[in-house]
């Protein structure tokens, strides 16, 4: 990183299922160290709002008076001139200013006549309550044991009367293989944590403030929230906040996003989505570091990255949970490829109308069968390691698979081979049974063209929701918004109609079906994405529905198209597969009924 961006510089159960672990409640945490007024005597108001930010090594000079190649948590050096502003290009949003959110702060460290200040952390919820997440770059560069951390700082207040008081730092945790203000591949592990004691009155920091959930990065793009503390430019020394969405970073698995006003300070700021200020708590899925300290060589104020979180951080977040210095085998750091595991162009898939999972190919291994908005219907086969092979087209463009409105596979017949249930627009519904590469099984008519109700399901799914022999049992959630499960389907009908929910229920707001089966169940989830962009999962017993969220209202989560398969090794249905309104498509594996998968991208536009 370079100076002025050095400074830019995880719930109770992790959304990090998608890592295959929970990391709250087992792991062993250092006591509570004895209580230090000390630290509060020392940080008078003056001190706080004299401290000077830290110097990590200016370079020459860039256009318009602004450090060129310095990190986000530098700042100017003593005596220096302020910065000025670079214009950032017309269109580009502006963060805000203001108090912050409570679990959001900053660092200060003892030093010189006032002391220094640099970077931003936030706390996340931990076993021991008392870990914060900032950069990696800030944890092995500025904060140490000097430190303390002072969560929705106010200028011109002490330390006793900060708003939830002060915490000083008692170890630092970053990954061994990163290298402070690397360029290279670990610049994708530019994060860390922060273990801190309790404040002067002996309360631990996620007591006080909250704290947010550590969650894997869900896709390229979704919408977050940056909350930071500038140091330069920011004479008041307060939050910035900006909510916008994020991209890829091509040549890194990290994200980016474009806001004006994130100078030296802000590295470590928390990538936030679904926060909720009642309840004081939200979704960490980034944090402002990467590439370079947490932006580009050129050292602009409104292009901020940000890693993405995978295993890398969660492994880390479990070692400082556990209190044992972080040891990585195997050398370097060797990145997950980016490289598409889906054939073809996201503006194709853009055009993909319907998903369907099933084994057609006989390899024992899910694969994905596609129907498209011109009738096209294509197979891709599954290499059980999250991947998919070239393309067989099975139905060319212009047949009558453009009438097809809903479409679901499971094994209907008995056999053991994958069987297509499709609802057309006439209000037709047909099994083809055994699918193979050649073609589609033979048509078995389930209910006839004009048919009432079935004119009116709008969308369905097969799973074991009723048995746990084969995928049989068929939800319908029709456009009155009634809900309905029909177990059993088989080429001889449908058989007989249980109620789930009745006309103008909630229901009415699903926009999308498919069924899972997480690890340890022996029945389907019905996993359902609503109008608002939420996703939920829901446990059928009898005919109660019992259902968790597992992503909170956002706009990325819409429109989109979601099937759920064994594309990986673990043997059961519980990878989630999705296609964005863009294109982008997405692999959540070991998806469970109380979080969401990791994700892999099969397609980046």
């Amino acid at each position: 990183m370079s100076s002025s961006r050095w400074s830019r510089t995880l719930a109770v159960a992790l959304c990090m299922a998608a890592c295959g672990t929970t990391a709250v409640a087992t792991a062993a945490t250092a006591a509570p160290a004895p209580r230090d007024t000390s630290v509060e005597n020392y940080w008078t108001a003056e001190r706080l709002a004299a401290a000077k930010p830290v110097e990590a090594g200016r370079k020459a000079a860039g256009s318009a008076g602004r450090t060129a190649g310095a990190p986000r948590s530098s700042a100017p050096a003593l005596g220096a001139p302020a910065l000025t502003a670079a214009a950032a290009p017309s269109g580009t949003p502006q963060g805000k200013y203001g108090d912050g959110i409570p679990m959001v702060g900053t660092f200060f460290a003892a030093g010189g006549p006032s002391g220094n200040t640099y970077c931003t952390a936030s706390v996340v919820q931990s076993a021991g309550r008392n870990l914060v997440l900032t950069a990696g770059h800030c944890a092995k560069g500025g904060v140490s044991t000097k430190s303390i951390f002072i969560p929705q700082y106010r200028k011109g207040k002490d330390a006793a009367h900060q708003p939830f008081g002060v915490f000083p730092v008692q170890r630092v945790f970053t990954d061994p293989r990163y290298s402070s203000n690397s360029t290279g591949a670990d610049s994708d592990l530019d994060f860390g944590f922060i273990r801190v004691g309790p404040n002067a009155k002996g309360a631990r920091v996620q007591d006080l403030t909250g704290s947010l959930r550590l969650t894997p990065t869900p896709r390229w793009t979704s919408t977050v929230t940056v909350t930071g503390y500038p140091v330069s430019n920011n004479p008041d020394q307060r939050a910035i906040s900006c909510t916008v969405p994020t991209k890829r970073l091509a040549g890194y698995r990290q994200v980016e996003m474009r806001c004006g006003g994130y100078y030296g300070g802000v590295s470590g700021s928390p990538w936030i989505a679904n926060y909720d200020a009642k309840s004081r708590t939200g979704d960490v899925i980034g944090n402002l570091g990467g590439y370079y300290g947490g932006g580009n060589k050129a050292g602009d104020h409104w292009v901020n990255y940000s890693p993405v979180y995978d295993r890398q951080i969660q492994a880390l977040y479990q070692d400082a949970v556990a209190d044992r210095t972080p040891a990585r085998d195997g050398g370097a750091y060797r990145p997950q490829s980016t490289a598409n595991r889906l054939p073809g162009a996201a503006s194709t898939w853009r055009h993909a109308k319907h998903l369907a999972s099933g084994d057609y190919t006989g390899d024992g291994r899910d694969d994905l069968l596609t129907l498209w908005s011109d009738g096209e219907v294509s197979l891709y086969p599954g290499d059980g390691k999250g991947g998919f092979g070239s393309e067989k087209t099975l139905a060319k463009a212009g047949s009558f698979w453009s009438r097809a409105e809903a479409v679901t596979a499971g094994d209907f017949t008995g056999s053991n081979r994958s069987d297509l249930v499709v609802r057309w627009n006439n209000g037709k519904v047909s099994l083809f049974a055994d699918g193979d590469p050649a073609g589609f099984g033979k048509e078995y008519t389930l209910a006839p063209a004009g048919s009432t109700p079935w004119k009116y399901a709008t969308q369905i799914t097969a799973g074991k929701f009723n048995s746990t022999d084969k995928a049989s049992d068929l939800v319908v959630r029709w456009a009155d918004g009634g809900l309905s499960l029909y177990p059993g389907v088989s080429s001889s009908g449908l058989g007989a109609e249980r109620r789930l929910a009745d006309k103008g229920s909630f229901w009415r707001n699903s926009i999308a079906l498919a069924s899972a089966q997480p690890a340890g169940q022996d029945r389907s989830n019905l996993m359902v994405r609503w109008a608002d962009g939420s996703l939920g999962s829901f446990a059928l017993s009898g005919s109660a529905l019992s259902g968790t969220r597992l992503q909170a209202p956002n706009a990325s989560w819409q429109p989109a198209v979601m099937v759920a398969g064994d594309f990986t090794t673990g043997g059961r249905r519980d990878d989630l597969v999705v296609r964005w309104s863009d294109g982008e498509s997405s692999l959540y594996d070991n998806t469970t009924g109380s979080a969401l998968g990791t994700w892999t991208p099969l397609l980046t536009p």
